[in-house]
């Protein structure tokens, strides 16, 4: 397993703000004629309205970020991302965390189980 703090390398996560934790567990690279795709799999804590980049992912470009919650406990959580220039060099994605009621769990709220964060299983496709 390889674990990146995303920028801001060898600072504490509490002193670094919009700062997710990337666990990354195991990536597949296919090459097919003249185009290369890459999967990524692993473990994602973040906040919502924090912006995870394709670099932080070992990845050029997002095309792709499949995201499901870990919470260990019955309360359910939605995460929805966008992608931003979608398949455009070290581009983006901007995630956003709701509860069941359609409430958004803020990194400064009550709500989220893991010092304001969320543990999210990722699948990322790209270049």
């Amino acid at each position: 397993m390889e674990i990146i703090r995303t920028r801001l390398e060898g600072l504490r996560l509490t002193d670094i703000p919009n700062c997710p934790l990337v666990h990354i567990h195991y990536i597949e690279r296919t090459v097919h004629g003249n185009g290369i795709a890459i999967k990524v799999w692993g473990e994602l804590k973040i906040a919502a309205k924090e912006i995870v980049y394709a670099r932080d992912l070992k990845l050029n470009t997002l095309e792709v970020l499949l995201l499901t919650t870990m919470t260990g406990a019955h309360t359910g959580y939605h995460a929805q991302k966008w992608i931003y220039n979608k398949g455009g060099y070290d581009n983006y994605a901007s995630i956003d965390i709701f509860n069941m009621d359609g409430t958004e769990m803020l990194a400064s709220g009550r709500g989220l189980p893991d010092d304001g964060s969320l543990w999210l299983d990722f699948v990322a496709l790209g270049e």
